[in-house]
């Protein structure tokens, strides 16, 4: 832990030293976040190739050492296809090293999973992704600073400030402790007025989401079809659906992504019916440049579109990991945004995961049939808790990104409002509990499932 700590502090002085990151990578590695040392040797591997492009010379050793971190941190991130890749260009590099053994019996590996994932049937996209994702456990990583890791009373105050924004009579619903907390800054939604059965309570757009499939006429905010006139804006061509969407996309993301070209990253997307890895590079898209564009300095887990949501960091759940979409191609985004991702640690891959973690535990995604595949984090869903009898119902507009919200039944000033993450209607508690246990990996803690697991052991 020192060791990283004083590797870190040299990185700052030293930011574009190969060895340095190398060597935090292999800290990283020996302390059991292989995710964390993929991305530090892909850096070492970026400023070693910078080197020789100068002509500065190869150190062969040195870059050896760094291919034998990277490729066993991507063996431990169960990343075996990018590992066998990166074995594969090391032995034409360097003939003579180890890489041509660990490339074979990578291939070998592979050709065992590949036929595992055939058994599971599904599209072609999904076993692609069975054979090609890694995957590594959601921490709290030690280094990172403990009101990065907790839900604050400056957000509460922010999210209840934003509330007011969007409603354009008194908020019906504010954000307070939920009734269920079993920790300080478990948060949850409240009427701020009674509520009349039926009534659209909250209309949630966001400028968090992608989709497969934009067509000509679409927002280029929640992508809805354009009737009418189109509103545009005087620094680009782009087109918005109503004024709501227009200054959302102005205040957050559109003025730093203006003008750049990223069609290299949507061109995987084009298409896919279903949610696939080409989608996450283009989540990421958003908030990365709603980030950078709230201030240089600002730290992305300050951002109070990231501050809000909590990922799964316990009971060992797992997310997908990949070099490429959870590495490369943030970085590629970043320096496209003109991010020096060797300078500005604010970027670093504990922190880019970490808020991958989050949106990944927090994005509703779902078939569209205009659009393809939606995947969106709205502002304030996240912050609703779930319940097995809901009392607010919430629907995506159709062949857009935004949500609205409605009250089942009538509710009084103060009551704690509850969705449902999943229909689990006529289910029996153990029904619930494996269904819901992507969401909690643990019991459901709503009135109905507590009622019956205390008459279960009465």
């Amino acid at each position: 832990m020192e060791a990283v700590e004083n590797c870190t502090e040299r990185i700052r002085k030293e930011p574009y030293n190969p060895h340095l990151w190398a060597k935090r990578a292999s800290f990283f590695l020996a302390l059991n976040y292989p995710e964390l040392a993929v991305g530090d040797a892909c850096k070492s591997r970026i400023l070693f190739h910078r080197s020789l492009d100068r002509k500065e010379g190869k150190d062969c050793s040195a870059m050896l050492r760094m291919y034998d971190v990277l490729g066993q941190a991507l063996y431990d991130c169960h990343c075996h296809w990018e590992a066998a890749g990166l074995w594969e260009e090391v032995a034409e590099e360097f003939p003579a090293s180890h890489a041509s053994e660990k490339a074979v019996a990578l291939r070998m590996l592979l050709q065992s999973k590949q036929e595992s994932a055939a058994m599971m049937g599904g599209t072609w996209w999904e076993q692609i992704d069975r054979l090609r994702d890694g995957c590594t456990t959601t921490v709290h990583y030690p280094w990172i600073q403990d009101h990065h890791l907790r839900r604050t009373q400056k957000l509460v105050e922010n999210v209840n400030s934003e509330l007011k924004q969007v409603t354009k009579q008194s908020p019906a619903c504010y954000l307070g402790t939920s009734t269920l907390a079993t920790r300080d800054d478990m948060l949850g939604m409240f009427t701020a007025r009674d509520i009349e059965s039926g009534e659209c309570m909250l209309v949630d757009r966001t400028a968090t989401a992608t989709c497969s499939h934009v067509g000509a006429l679409d927002c280029m905010n929640c992508f809805a079809r354009i009737r009418g006139l189109p509103l545009q804006v005087s620094c680009c061509s782009g087109s918005y659906c109503s004024h709501a969407c227009l200054e959302l996309s102005l205040n957050t993301y559109h003025k730093v992504v203006c003008g750049q070209d990223f069609t290299w990253l949507f061109r995987p997307a084009q298409g896919l019916q279903h949610n696939a890895s080409p989608l996450r590079p283009l989540l990421m898209l958003r908030i990365l440049a709603s980030c950078i564009q709230s201030g240089p300095e600002t730290h992305p887990l300050d951002h109070s579109r990231v501050a809000r949501l909590q990922p799964l960091a316990r009971n060992n759940h797992v997310d997908v990991f990949t070099m490429a979409e959870s590495v490369i191609m943030p970085m590629k985004i970043l320096e496209q945004l003109g991010v020096d991702v060797f300078r500005n640690l604010n970027f670093d891959t504990m922190i880019l995961h970490t808020t991958w973690t989050r949106l990944a535990n927090n994005k509703a995604g779902s078939w569209d049939p205009i659009h393809g595949f939606i995947d969106e984090v709205t502002p304030f869903l996240p912050l609703f808790n779930h319940s097995c009898e809901p009392n607010v119902d919430f629907k995506r507009n159709s062949d857009s990104t935004t949500i609205q919200f409605f009250a089942k039944r009538g509710l009084k000033t103060g009551e704690e409002m509850f969705i449902s993450y999943v229909n689990v209607q006529g289910m029996s508690l153990e029904e619930r509990t494996e269904l819901l246990w992507p969401w909690f990996e643990e019991v459901c803690l709503c009135p109905k499932c507590k009622e019956e697991s205390a008459q279960a052991l009465s």
